[in-house]
Parts: structure tokens; C-alpha cells; sequence
């Protein structure tokens, strides 16, 4: 399988999601062009949220990592491929594509294939 990562805000390490320890400005498509958007988010940053009053964290499409960097975001696909996240997560529609992640002149991408 063919996948393009793309990282809709540039290349380079986004410092302030490495601050917050959550990100949701990437994208995941498939040979298929559809399009999945990963969140991104630390262990730190749900332990921050999920306090001792909280019943439950519960984010959509969610990937929990110890640092969110460009490397670990893309160390984190074959996992993602081996878990068939495909086939869990809703893809996201052309309208909330063009209107959160355009313009496409932005995207920097990274193509990896998976066997």
C-alpha cells in the first residue's frame, strides 16, 4: 500500500504543537485518494486533560505518542498500517478537507510504501 503523509502546515517541526503535545494538521491518504486526519497527541498532554474528575478521554481517530515530531509522526505509519486504521477510522469528506487543510500549495508530503 501506498501511503502520502502529509504535513498540511510545512515541513519543518510544528513548535507549538510540540509545546501543546497534540496535533491535528496531518493527513493520511491512501492509493484510493481518501483521506484520513490523524490527532496526534502526547501522553503528557492527555494526563493534562484527563483529570481525576473526567469519567473518560475520548478523541476521534486518535494516536498517542511520547513526543509528536515529524520522526516519530512518521515512524508512527507502518504501526498504523499493521493496526488497519483504515478500516477503523472514517475517512474525512472533500468539504472538511478544503476547508480546514487547503490550500494544497502548503503540503509538504511524504510518500511511504507498506507491504
Amino acid at each position: 500500500m501506498l501511503y502520502k503523509i502529509i504535513f498540511t502546515k510545512g515541513h519543518l517541526d510544528d513548535l507549538e504543537s510540540l509545546e501543546k503535545g497534540v496535533t491535528g494538521d496531518i493527513l493520511i491518504s491512501n492509493e484510493e485518494d481518501v483521506y484520513f486526519n490523524p490527532q496526534y497527541i502526547t501522553i503528557e498532554r492527555v494526563n493534562y486533560e484527563f483529570g481525576i474528575d473526567k469519567e473518560c478521554y475520548l478523541e476521534e481517530n486518535l494516536v498517542l505518542m511520547h513526543q509528536i515530531t515529524q520522526e516519530t509522526i512518521l515512524k508512527s505509519i507502518p504501526h498504523l498500517h499493521k493496526w488497519m486504521f483504515f478500516e477503523y477510522w472514517r475517512p474525512i469528506s472533500d468539504e472538511i478537507l478544503r476547508k480546514y487543510f487547503y490550500p494544497k500549495e502548503d503540503w509538504f508530503i511524504f510518500k511511504m510504501e507498506i507491504e
